[in-house]
């Protein structure tokens, strides 16, 4: 079932928060640290503010009896765009970053990895830790923008449903 509403809403709240992501993103950079490494997570903070922005709006305006299914499907329509133009934008981004700076995203993941080897080694195993150190120097900016897709869309799930529970009729 196609919906206007619902995708209209998705649409406008989730490129508000992927431009809002950015901004953060951009501020971390410009601050002179790494844009893609633990700092990053700090992107994530626009999420629950836009899914729940997007589906009050989408109650107080399309629909005031908004039942369950519905509440999730536009708190899903705004992560799922959320999440798209985030990874695009990162994406550009890195395009426009260069080269230097995913390097130095490497080079601190190699040595946080080699600070905690142990404990790494301990949880994950020694072949994994082997992988995770060989897959660090594949390191793309596709790879970097679907990584971000997909916290993206698995915080953005776990909101839904917050999001859907509380704005059901």
């Amino acid at each position: 079932m196609y919906d206007q509403a619902v995708v209209r809403t998705g649409i406008r709240y989730g490129v508000l928060c992927a431009l809002v992501s950015f901004a953060v993103t951009l501020v971390i950079f410009l601050a002179g640290h790494n844009p893609y490494g633990q700092t990053s997570l700090f992107s994530l903070i626009a999420m629950p503010a836009f899914i729940f922005a997007g589906c009050a709006y989408f109650k107080k305006f399309n629909d005031q009896n908004v039942g369950f299914l519905k509440a999730l499907r536009v708190a899903l329509a705004i992560t799922f765009y959320a999440a798209l133009a985030s990874a695009m934008f990162l994406y550009i981004f890195s395009e426009f970053a260069g080269v230097e700076a995913i390097q130095r995203h490497i080079t601190e993941m190699k040595v946080i990895l080699e600070t905690t080897r142990t404990e790494t080694i301990k949880l994950i195993g020694e072949a994994n830790y082997k992988l995770t150190i060989d897959q660090l120097d594949k390191t793309t900016p596709y790879y970097l923008a679907v990584d971000d897709f997909m916290k993206k869309l698995f915080t953005g799930l776990l909101i839904s449903i917050v999001a859907a529970v509380y704005f059901r009729k």
